[in-house]
């Protein structure tokens, strides 16, 4: 009788531990093996190593049990490398969700399957085998989509699980898949999720989860769930070198759960044998808690900085105009062109409003309009002038990305200055015969935006004397940038 009743607990305890645990190390250890062969060969773009990837993928998703959402679950799409047309293939499926209204919003679960394939050096062939970068991340959502098509694990809201294809070509199967799913569909995506390298989460000492706090109460939820690992980035920046971008652009929560680049990340040394598969089984465990409890919440909200995002085209170019506050402060001094001396540096500050246009998401317009005080050093003392100063700058920096915090550039343009009050020393400085009241010049710089906060590094110079007759007398000035867009 005692042995029955052990054997009946004993079944008990194994089907609590069964439910509690998503997956193992070794079912694990298996995907990433087969995908981080050499028979796959790195999965290179248009090789036929990841066309075996992508076979493999959609046997998993079908023996899940997921739901094709077109004829079948390959999404294919051309790309052009160089002067070859190459075929791409995202793989795609989906567990309906158990709630009848929120079963028609979604969660998308991606991790791309793509890699850098292998190169010749000498006659020998050397494969980058991509086992962290990314089959761990293919093994991760392959067992939440078993998981979750399991009876009793459904969240109310849909899953869409994609692997998404030529990430590494910069994440043009996102980007393709965000791009050209119906309108109604995408803005019904309440949250995405890239697992983009989980396979060292010992030697990362904890779990990213970059960009979590683009959700409302994200983080809350997050922490909910952390027994036995640790999260480290909970930012609500979102990640712009994985396939949490593109969805981000179109103001989309997403999040980058990730493990560092612990392991040998783009080297052929990123093999099967090197990851934690105990710390990605827990990882997988943790995050099939968070997403059923994230598909399950009443609902879902994006954070105020992409509700704000307006998308205006079919590039992901987000509210194209903004308008702020600007301050420059720093020294102006004359140039004596003709002569072999200079004026020496005096204070100079001007401060007004900037207005911003994206004409792409890497090029934008910068327009200001500046009171300016501009000074040098003169026989006399100070030579300063009043004037309103427009210049207009191109600039080229790093892709604008809605949930990016940061963005890094370079810029140069012309400007417009009216000089209309001054001194020398004591004496009123003549606009009528002797100065110039009007003058052209040009700026040059580089900064960056952060978040609202803008600053930079401009130098900017005449193209015409300071006199209309006479020595060639070169205005110029040197200043730090800080500005604030609302």
């Amino acid at each position: 009788m005692r042995q029955k009743k052990l054997f009946v607990f004993l079944f008990i305890l194994s089907g609590f531990l069964s439910l509690a645990q998503v997956t193992n190390k070794d079912v694990l250890n298996a995907h990433v093996s087969y995908l981080a062969s050499e028979q796959l060969e790195g999965r290179g773009l248009g090789t036929d190593g990841k066309d075996l990837a992508k076979t493999y993928i959609k046997k998993e998703f079908e023996s899940a049990g997921l739901m094709a959402m077109g004829e079948d679950h390959f999404q294919e799409f051309p790309l052009k490398m160089g002067m070859v047309w190459v075929k791409a293939t995202n793989v795609v499926g989906m567990v309906e969700g158990s709630d009848p209204l929120l079963k028609n919003e979604y969660i998308v679960i991606g991790a791309h399957y793509d890699h850098m394939g292998y190169e010749m050096r000498k006659g020998t062939k050397v494969i980058y085998p991509g086992a962290d970068d990314n089959a761990s991340g293919v093994a991760a959502i392959i067992e939440l989509a078993k998981h979750f098509n399991k009876a009793g694990n459904k969240p109310k809201r849909s899953l869409i699980f994609i692997a998404f294809d030529a990430e590494e070509s910069g994440l043009l199967g996102s980007k393709h898949y965000v791009e050209t799913i119906d309108a109604e569909l995408r803005n019904q995506i309440k949250v995405m999720f890239s697992f983009d390298m989980v396979g060292m989460l010992e030697a990362n000492k904890g779990l990213d989860l970059k960009g979590i706090g683009s959700l409302v109460n994200g983080v809350e939820i997050a922490k909910k769930h952390t027994e036995g690992i640790t999260l480290l980035n909970t930012s609500a920046s979102i990640e712009n070198r994985t396939d949490t971008e593109p969805f981000g652009d179109k103001g989309i929560p997403a999040i980058h759960v990730f493990t560092g680049t612990k392991s040998p990340y783009h080297k052929p040394e990123d093999k099967a044998d090197l990851l934690d598969y105990d710390g990605m089984t827990k990882v997988v465990d943790y995050t099939a808690k968070l997403i059923s409890d994230i598909g399950n919440q009443p609902q879902l909200e994006a954070a105020s900085s992409l509700k704000s995002i307006q998308t205006t085209n079919d590039n992901g170019i987000t509210k194209r105009f903004q308008a702020g506050l600007v301050l420059n402060l720093g020294n102006g001094r004359h140039l004596y062109k003709d002569e072999f001396f200079d004026a020496k540096n005096s204070f100079s500050y001007s401060a007004g409003i900037q207005m911003n246009y994206k004409l792409s998401r890497v090029v934008h317009l910068n327009l200001e309009a500046l009171y300016d005080d501009n000074r040098s050093k003169s026989a006399q003392g100070t030579f300063k002038r009043q004037s309103i100063t427009v210049p207009l700058n191109v600039e080229i920096g790093t892709p604008t990305n809605s949930g990016n915090s940061m963005r890094m550039f370079v810029f140069a343009g012309p400007y417009y200055r009216h000089n209309f009050d001054g001194k020398d020393g004591n004496i009123n400085l003549d606009f009528d015969t002797i100065y110039r009241e009007n003058e052209w010049g040009y700026n040059f710089g580089i900064g960056m935006d952060v978040n609202k906060i803008r600053l930079a590094f401009v130098y900017r110079s005449a193209f015409q004397s300071i006199i209309e007759d006479g020595a060639n007398i070169r205005a110029t000035g040197s200043y730090i940038t800080l500005g604030y867009r609302f």
